[in-house]
């Protein structure tokens, strides 16, 4: 199975190292479903007063019917994206389920 992984990065280097750990992590979403088109996530890095809020990963699972959307944020750029795939996790579970 072809599986679409698109990976872009606001105000942070994508290095090759990260985009691959995020792969790696998206392969937990595609366990579920064959019908997953294509995943989409875009990780920020935004500079605010609260540095809990720091860098935020966000997700678009494509699907037939309606999309997968969610967003993490946090302190590290690797827990926003483990949280962010949580988040996605339990709603293509929740999707294909119904």
């Amino acid at each position: 199975m072809n599986k679409d992984v698109i990976i872009s990065g606001v105000h942070l280097e994508l290095t090759e190292a990260l985009k691959q750990i995020v792969r790696e992590k998206a392969e937990k979403l595609f366990r579920h479903e064959g019908r997953i088109i294509r995943v989409r996530f875009e990780l920020i890095h935004v500079t605010t007063k609260d540095p809990e809020m720091e860098f935020i990963a966000k997700g678009h699972i494509e699907i037939q019917g309606p999309d997968i959307v969610a967003s993490a944020t946090s302190n590290d750029l690797y827990k926003s994206i483990d949280l962010l795939i949580q988040k996605l996790d339990r709603q293509i579970s929740d999707h294909f389920r119904n």
